[in-house]
């Protein structure tokens, strides 16, 4: 299992540039017809039995990316450890028992925690969002809200504004990236990711391509610590460099 960068083909395993080679006339023609372009030939059967094809390949392999969010030396101990389990309310309810025991919150906060949060909405459960770029790349405004709040969007949807939790929330934790190794096979199906290594190859091969080749993607099965690479804090360098949050109003803290 090879670790592939999207924008980083020098990573990618033979057996992706083999099949990207062996059928870039294809792929070139499908983005020339979708150019409007009188001489492209390919078929839209013959592209998406291609495409398939190209994301069987890709699915033996892994992606680099980077999850956001604010952790606990605690946390982060268990992730470097154990992996990143897929979030949901029963996780969620373990997570502040643990801050809970170790004093970080008040038993009333607690009970609020538990009660109102978005745990187990059918878009959040059991997915962990990753970005394969560096995460500066979705701007302050992609990123900011999970490192600013402890709990994850299923908590801090609920509570980042509450006057009472809000504070709490963002008192809790450090800043981190979890820099991972994640499987494709565990990424959603039919999210462009293949897509997006075809366009890849053919900017690196001259082609002018308008679509965007930046992917984000949600994992649907646990990340195994063998696939953790490092979890970077703020305010290291690799964070600040990764994030840009020494540009933000107000600054991260």
């Amino acid at each position: 299992m090879s670790r592939m960068r999207l924008n980083d083909e020098t990573t990618w395993p033979v057996e992706v540039l083999d099949y990207l080679e062996q059928r870039e006339d294809l792929f070139r023609d499908w983005e020339l017809r979708r150019g409007s372009n009188a001489i492209a030939s390919v078929s839209g059967a013959e592209y998406d039995h291609t495409i398939r094809g190209l994301r069987a390949v890709l699915s033996n392999h892994t992606l680099h990316g980077y999850h956001c969010t604010r952790l606990t030396h605690d946390e982060m101990n268990q992730i470097t450890s154990s992996g990143m389990g897929l979030p949901n309310s029963t996780m969620l309810h373990q997570r502040i028992q643990t801050i809970l025991d170790s004093r970080l919150i008040e038993p009333h906060i607690a009970d609020r925690l538990r009660r109102e949060n978005q745990a187990d909405e059918s878009n959040r459960v059991g997915r962990v969002w990753f970005c394969f770029f560096p995460p500066h790349i979705a701007g302050k405004r992609g990123i900011e809200r999970p490192l600013r709040s402890w709990g994850g969007e299923a908590l801090y949807n609920t509570h980042e504004d509450d006057p009472v939790t809000g504070p709490i929330l963002k008192s809790i934790g450090k800043p981190c990236l979890v820099e991972a190794d994640v499987p494709i096979a565990s990424l959603e199906t039919h999210s462009f990711l293949d897509e997006k290594v075809a366009r890849q190859f053919l900017i690196n091969r001259g082609l002018e391509i308008g679509e965007l080749v930046n992917h984000e993607d949600r994992a649907k099965r646990p990340i195994p610590a063998t696939h953790i690479r490092r979890i970077i804090q703020f305010p290291e360098d690799d964070f600040i460099t990764l994030t840009k949050c020494n540009t933000w109003k107000p600054l991260l803290k």
